[in-house]
């Protein structure tokens, strides 16, 4: 079993309810064909399935309707501010005419200087106290949180100036981040796609969309498609 059916396996078991209690380095190929007999599995029907599941990929690689729920908007939003999606983009906000799913907007930057937007966090400052401690000869003196009611206070922070733009696209199986016509699979999604960053293949390279790192779309598809290929020409052998 090669590198490829090896990951194959792993993934097609955690698909039957395998939990596992290790890194996925941690397992070699007896070990894996072994957990699969001891849950009443054939290997190499597991094996195959897990091929099927990524037959159905490449059946997607032709677009098709998306259908969500989100607003059906042909544009961006002109009135979106760089860096205003702070935490990682969880909802689709629109859908555009090709049917891609974009979570977060690209605002490239501007072309003359202009005052950038600024969050706000508000918060209670319960002040703080003073704590002394002696040890020996020694006297320690703390600073921590007062236990008294906490006053209103303010921090602002100025957003950047630009916003890589994050989408999802039906033919492939992982969010596209772009900025300025360059663009890159997301990098979590790819190496759980291999199970763990440890296990992508040195194939599939990495790049930097402005500030985001990712992986190169080419060389991504290329790596999954030689794997495909692969586990194709043992099954005839």
């Amino acid at each position: 079993m090669g590198q490829q059916d090896r990951t194959m396996l792993y993934h097609a078991l955690k698909a039957h309810g395998w939990e596992p209690e290790n890194r996925f380095s941690s397992y070699s190929e007896d070990a894996l064909r072994t957990l699969a007999q001891e849950r009443g599995l054939i290997p190499d029907a597991v094996i195959e399935e897990s091929r099927s599941v990524h037959e159905e990929y490449q059946a997607q690689q032709q677009p098709s309707p998306v259908a969500s729920s989100a607003p059906r908007s042909n544009v961006p939003d002109p009135n979106e501010l760089p860096g205003q999606r702070l935490n990682a983009p969880v909802e689709v906000i629109r859908v555009d005419d090709q049917g891609l799913e974009w979570y977060q907007e690209e605002v490239r930057k501007p072309a003359y200087p202009k005052p950038r937007g600024r969050r706000v966090l508000t918060y209670l400052d319960p002040g703080v106290k003073t704590e002394t401690i002696q040890s020996g000869e020694y006297v320690e003196t703390f600073e921590v949180s007062g236990n008294r009611l906490g006053r209103s206070a303010e921090v602002k922070v100025t957003l950047p100036s630009y916003q890589v733009g994050i989408y999802k696209d039906p033919r492939f199986p992982f969010k596209i981040h772009i900025y300025n016509d360059r663009t890159g699979f997301n990098l979590h999604e790819v190496e759980d796609y291999f199970g763990g960053a440890d296990m992508v293949p040195r194939s599939c390279k990495r790049i930097y969309i402005e500030n985001d790192m990712c992986y190169d779309i080419r060389t991504v598809i290329q790596t999954i498609d030689a794997m495909y290929r692969e586990l194709i020409l043992r099954g005839k052998a």
